[in-house]
């Protein structure tokens, strides 16, 4: 491996605080968030570590982490509350003062005026900032975004919420990074997201095609029927972009029908961007998912020009009497077939009128497979308005929930692969 020549100012660490991280009742998604964004700007994450709400734990991480990089950046913590912490134990930590901002508590008492509410006493401490350094504002929430300058040394604590913390990173963090530390350094960087295939399996072609590249970084993060690659450059060069863009077509030759987008779009805004394009719309008819599919494709802005609706056909008799799939297709057949799922996909189709219809019948467990259906055993279809239905069959794997979210990331992908003119699944 070359050696990596940034310089020290380009490391930081990260800090998620919270006793709820600790005991599982809630997942991170701050730390792959920032990492990523802030790797873009030439920025290297050296550790990342979860602590609780403990005071005197959270003022000794946080200055043994000063004690190893100049730039740290926690998590949590900001809110009124009596566990929210962060805010005074940075203040202790790098000895800075806070102090009530009169902009901080004017944006603090707007937003409450725009709840129609009043602000109890305890939110005020929210408009503390440090007296050496600045603040961010936060039109997503109350707590502002808090910058401690401890000389050669930068702290900055960001809320919880990732609909607070994730805008404000983009609008004011790497800004500010940007400028403060007067980067001279970004690096180039390619994303390729993947559906219904095996990480492994991008590996092993990632292995053949590219192979070991000394300055060439390459990350995987892998999710239930997902998984995204991220290859990374050291330098933000044109050079570096045609580099980058020869490993694409190199991988895109092999595996290309799988990668459903060069960023880290997901595969539910991919597919409703592609439906809005053409004009087109979905109707979805659940059955082992309950609404989960439905809920995919609403979860953008801008669906209700694609999406019409969804019926959840869990129990037979609404599948016969709702839905209209025949009752001698589910008597000889079964709930979890290939014919009652062209039934279901075909008839929503008609229901609502829609340019396609999309169904999914399953055994998503952990009960109710038997030798013939094991649990896992998807059917999927895809109906085009007086055309032709698009049945396949899937063995998911994993637990109920990741069945479930299987089974939609490829109903969603076979509606990619046809709206595009791919090969299907079958």
């Amino acid at each position: 491996m070359t050696k990596d020549k940034r310089s020290p100012v380009s490391d930081y660490m990260i800090i998620a605080s919270g006793n709820e991280l600790l005991s599982g009742k809630r997942q991170d998604r701050h730390i792959h968030f920032l990492t990523t964004e802030l790797s873009a700007i030439g920025l290297n994450c050296r550790r990342c570590c979860i602590v609780g709400d403990e005071y005197d734990y959270l003022v000794k991480t946080i200055k043994k982490t000063l004690s190893e990089v100049k730039l740290v950046i926690i998590t949590g913590g900001l809110g009124p509350t009596i566990d929210d912490r962060t805010r005074d134990a940075v203040s202790q930590a790098t000895g800075i003062a806070l102090d009530e901002h009169p902009d901080a508590l004017e944006m603090l008492e707007e937003r409450f005026r725009t709840f129609g509410r009043s602000m109890t006493e305890n939110n005020r401490q929210q408009a503390l900032v440090p007296v050496y350094g600045t603040f961010f504002s936060n039109p997503n929430g109350t707590a502002p975004g808090l910058v401690f300058d401890h000389g050669d040394k930068i702290v900055i604590a960001l809320p919880g919420p990732p609909r607070e913390l994730e805008p404000m990173v983009k609008m004011n963090l790497v800004p500010f990074l940007q400028g403060r530390l007067k980067l001279q350094r970004s690096v180039s960087q390619k994303i390729l997201s993947f559906c219904c295939l095996g990480e492994s399996h991008i590996d092993q072609v990632l292995r053949v095609k590219i192979g070991a590249i000394d300055d060439l970084e390459i990350s995987s993060l892998s999710q239930v029927g997902t998984v995204t690659i991220t290859l990374t450059l050291p330098d933000d060069t044109k050079q570096s972009q045609e580099r980058l863009d020869q490993y694409v077509q190199c991988i895109k030759h092999e595996i290309g029908e799988y990668i459903f987008a060069e960023d880290d779009a997901s595969l539910e805004t991919v597919v409703g961007m592609i439906l809005m394009e053409k004009h087109e719309t979905i109707a979805t008819a659940e059955s082992c998912t309950g609404g989960l599919l439905g809920a995919k494709c609403t979860s953008s802005p801008g669906s209700s020009n694609y999406f019409l609706g969804g019926i959840i056909s869990y129990d037979n008799n609404i599948k016969e009497k709702i839905l209209g799939v025949k009752k001698e297709t589910l008597d000889r057949f079964g709930a979890v077939s290939r014919q009652t799922a062209c039934e279901m996909a075909q008839n929503v189709c008609c229901q609502f009128d829609s340019d396609w219809g999309i169904a999914i019948t399953g055994i998503a467990g952990p009960s109710g497979g038997t030798e013939e259906k094991p649990v896992g055993s998807v059917w999927i279809a895809a109906a085009q308005k007086n055309g032709p239905v698009f049945p396949f069959l899937i063995h998911a794997s994993g637990d109920r929930i990741a069945v479930r979210e299987r089974s939609c990331i490829f109903a969603l992908d076979q509606l990619r692969r046809l709206l595009l003119h791919l090969p299907r699944h079958q």
